[in-house]
C-alpha cells in the first residue's frame, strides 16, 4: 500500500492525503462528542444508582436486624427455653404455649408481617421441636445431618450470631421439599442460665418475599439487583437475570475486591454493563445494580446519526474543492515534466516559464540552468570526448586482433618444434585452442561441450606450472554438451581454488569439476582440497561490489568471482543459484545452478 502511494502523481498524493485528514478529523470530532456524551449519561446515571444501592441496603440491613431481632427474642423466651432444656413437652404442646401465652403477639407478628417463611427450631432430639412454614415446604432434616455440615460449623463459630447463606431448589440441606429459593439464616441457641448449647434455629425467607417487601419498585426487566455473601457468592437476583459468577472480566473481579462504593463498567457475557455497588456491610454482604451500557447509550443515537451526516456531508464537498486545489498547486509540475520529456527525446533547447518564487519555481529554474549546461557540455565536451574514446577503442582493437595473436602463437609453435621443445609446444598448442575457446568469436554464450574443453585446457596448463602439487579430474557427462551456457564462467572458480587454496596450502592439493542434468537445469559443482576460507571471505565473494571495495576484491580473490556473479544476473535474473561451502583449512565447495537451454535457443 505504502509503494502504490508513493508512485502516484503528487495530485493525488495530495488529494488522498487531505481527504484522509477531513475523515480523520470528523471522525475524531465525532467519537469526541459521542464519548463526552456518554460519560456524562453514565456518570448522571453512576450517582442516581449508588441513591437506588444506599436505599436497598438500608432496606436489607433492616431486614436482617428485624429478623435477627426477632430470633433472638423467640430464642429467649421462657416457653422456648424450657422446651430446649428438655422439661418433657411435646411439639404440640410447644406450639399450642407459643401462640397462647405471652409469646402470641410475636408470633402472630411473624405470621402477617411475613417476615420469614419457614421457620425450624432443633433441640436435643433429631427432628425439629418446632416448625412453621408459609410457602408450603416441608420435611426438615435431621439434626445430626445437620450438625456434621459445612453450615452448621459457620454458625457455631459465630457463638450465637446469626449466619447468613442462600438455600435454592436444588440446596436442600436442610428443607426436603423447598418450594421456593431462599436466603437462609442459621444460629445456634444458648442457655439464658449457664450459656451452654442447648439447641440449633433455622429460619429462611423467600427470594420473592425480599423482592415484594424489600425491592419493590426499585428495578425492572432491564435492571438487576444482585446480594452477593461474603464469599461473592450470589444470595438473590432481583430483574434481570445475569451470570456473575460465570463472568471472566478482570474489571468485574476488581470490583468484588473494592470495599468502598463506587461504579465500573465492566463484561458480562459478551454485553458491556454498568455496574454500581456497595460497600461491604456488616454480614459481609455487598449489593450490585446493573445496567446494560447500550440501555444508557440509546438516546444517543442521534449524535451518531450527526456525525455520519456530517461525516459524508464533509467528503461530499471536499471532492470538488481538494481536485481544484491540486490542480492549481500540481499544474507547474505537470509543465515541467513535460518539458523534461522532451528534452530527453533530443531537444535541448527547452525552458520552463517560471511565474513564482515558491519551491515549484526554484526547481524551475534549477531545471533551466541545467538544460542549459547540458547543452554546452554536449556541444563543447562529450563530441570530442566521444570521438578521444573511438579511436582509443580502434587502436585497443588492433593490438588484441585475434587474427596477430593466432598468428604469433603459430610462429612460436613452429619455432618450438624446430628446436625440439615438445613440452613447449603442447603448451602453446593448448594456449592457442584456449584463447580461441575464451573469444568465442566475440559471443557472450557457448555450449557445455566448449566450456568443458577450456576448463580442460586450462587446467592441463596449470598442471604444467604446479607439476605434482595439482591434482584435478573433470566430470561432466557428454549429455550435457549440447546445452548453452554463459561463457567463462566454471574457469574463475577453478581459479580461485587455484591461487586462493591450493597454491596457499603446502604440499598441494586437488580441484574436482563435476556436472549432472537435473530436469531443467544445469548443476555444477567445483571441489578444491586448499586451504579453505572464512565466513567472512565468502561473504565478500558473494556481495555485489562497489566503486569503495574494488582493490579489497582482488586482494581477497573475490573480483573474478564478483564478476561472473554480476553477468549472470544480468543475463539469467533470478534464474540461478550459487552455493559456498568453506572451512578454514578444509576446502571449498561450490554449487552452480544454471536453466538448461538446448543449443536451437544459442544466440
Amino acid at each position: 500500500m505504502r509503494k502504490f502511494y508513493l508512485n502516484l502523481s503528487v495530485k493525488y498524493k495530495i488529494f488522498i492525503l487531505f481527504y484522509l485528514l477531513v475523515v480523520a478529523l470528523s471522525l475524531t470530532l465525532g467519537y469526541y462528542s459521542y464519548q463526552t456524551s456518554s460519560n456524562q449519561i453514565i456518570e448522571k446515571v453512576s450517582m442516581t444508582n449508588t441513591g437506588v444501592i444506599k436505599e436497598i441496603e438500608n432496606n436489607i440491613t433492616g431486614m436482617q436486624r428485624n429478623i435477627s431481632d426477632w430470633v433472638t427474642v423467640f430464642s429467649l423466651a421462657s416457653e422456648v427455653q424450657a422446651a430446649l432444656i428438655g422439661d418433657g413437652r411435646t411439639s404440640d404442646r410447644l406450639e399450642s404455649s407459643l401462640y397462647s401465652g405471652p409469646t402470641a403477639s410475636m408470633m402472630n407478628q411473624m405470621l402477617f408481617t411475613r417476615n420469614f417463611d419457614y421457620l425450624a427450631l432443633y433441640g436435643k432430639g433429631a427432628s425439629p421441636i418446632f416448625q412453621e412454614a408459609t410457602d408450603g415446604s416441608s420435611g426438615a432434616v435431621g439434626l445430626p445431618q445437620i450438625e456434621s455440615s459445612r453450615l452448621y460449623e459457620a454458625a457455631a463459630r459465630l457463638n450465637g450470631a446469626s449466619y447468613w447463606f442462600p438455600l435454592t431448589g436444588s440446596n436442600s440441606m436442610l428443607i426436603q421439599n423447598n418450594r421456593n429459593e431462599k436466603i437462609g439464616m442459621a444460629r445456634i441457641v444458648r442457655s439464658i442460665q449457664d450459656g451452654s448449647t442447648i439447641g440449633f434455629i433455622f429460619m429462611g425467607i423467600n427470594h420473592e418475599t425480599i423482592r415484594q417487601l424489600y425491592l419493590k419498585n426499585l428495578y425492572d426487566d432491564q435492571h438487576s439487583i444482585i446480594i452477593l455473601d461474603e464469599n461473592g457468592i450470589p444470595l438473590l437476583q432481583a430483574g434481570r437475570e445475569i451470570d456473575v459468577a460465570g463472568a471472566s472480566d478482570p474489571a468485574l473481579a476488581t470490583i468484588l475486591k473494592q470495599k468502598d462504593p463506587g461504579s465500573a463498567v465492566a463484561s458480562i457475557g459478551k454485553q458491556q454493563m454498568l455496574i454500581s455497588y456497595s460497600g461491604i456491610n456488616e454480614n459481609g454482604w455487598r449489593i450490585l445494580y446493573v445496567v446494560p451500557l447500550a440501555l444508557l447509550t440509546q438516546e444517543l443515537s442521534s449524535i451518531k446519526v450527526f456525525v455520519i451526516a456530517m461525516i459524508l456531508a464533509c467528503l461530499l464537498l471536499s471532492v470538488p474543492l481538494m481536485m481544484i486545489l491540486t490542480s492549481i498547486l500540481t499544474a507547474p509540475l505537470k509543465t515541467l515534466l513535460a518539458s523534461m520529456k522532451r528534452f530527453q527525446n533530443g531537444h535541448f533547447d527547452e525552458r520552463v516559464e517560471i511565474k513564482y518564487r515558491d519551491e515549484i519555481g526554484e526547481l524551475s529554474r534549477g531545471y533551466n540552468s541545467m538544460v542549459k549546461n547540458i547543452k554546452d557540455l554536449v556541444n563543447d565536451v562529450y563530441v570530442l570526448q566521444l570521438r578521444e574514446k573511438e579511436a582509443e577503442l580502434k587502436a585497443l582493437q588492433s593490438q588484441i586482433n585475434p587474427h596477430f595473436l593466432y598468428n604469433t602463437l603459430d610462429t612460436i609453435f613452429w619455432e618450438a618444434e624446430a628446436a625440439g621443445q615438445s613440452r613447449i609446444s603442447e603448451m602453446i598448442v593448448n594456449l592457442s585452442r584456449l584463447f580461441r575457446l575464451s573469444l568465442n568469436r566475440g559471443k557472450s554464450f557457448t555450449n557445455v561441450g566448449k566450456e568443458k574443453e577450456m576448463l580442460g585446457l586450462y587446467l592441463s596448463l596449470q598442471k604444467m606450472r604446479f607439476k605434482d602439487l595439482l591434482q584435478y579430474r573433470i566430470d561432466i557427462p557428454d549429455e550435457m554438451g549440447g546445452f548453452v551456457m554463459m561463457k567463462l564462467v566454471l574457469q574463475p572458480f577453478v581459479e580461485n581454488a587455484l591461487v586462493h587454496g591450493i597454491e596457499r596450502k603446502r604440499g598441494g592439493g586437488s580441484v574436482t569439476v563435476t556436472g549432472a542434468l537435473e530436469g531443467n537445469s544445469l548443476h555444477f559443482v567445483i571441489e578444491d582440497t586448499g586451504a579453505g576460507m572464512d565466513e567472512m571471505a565468502v561473504k565478500r565473494i558473494l556481495e555485489p561490489e562497489t566503486d569503495g571495495d574494488i582493490n579489497t576484491s582482488r586482494e581477497t580473490g573475490g573480483y573474478a568471482i564478483r564478476n561472473v556473479n554480476a553477468r549472470l544476473r544480468h543475463y539469467y535474473k533470478d534464474n540461478y543459484e550459487i552455493r559456498y561451502d568453506s572451512k578454514p583449512g578444509q576446502g571449498t565447495r561450490v554449487e552452480l545452478t544454471l536453466p538448461a537451454i538446448p543449443d536451437t535457443q544459442e544466440g
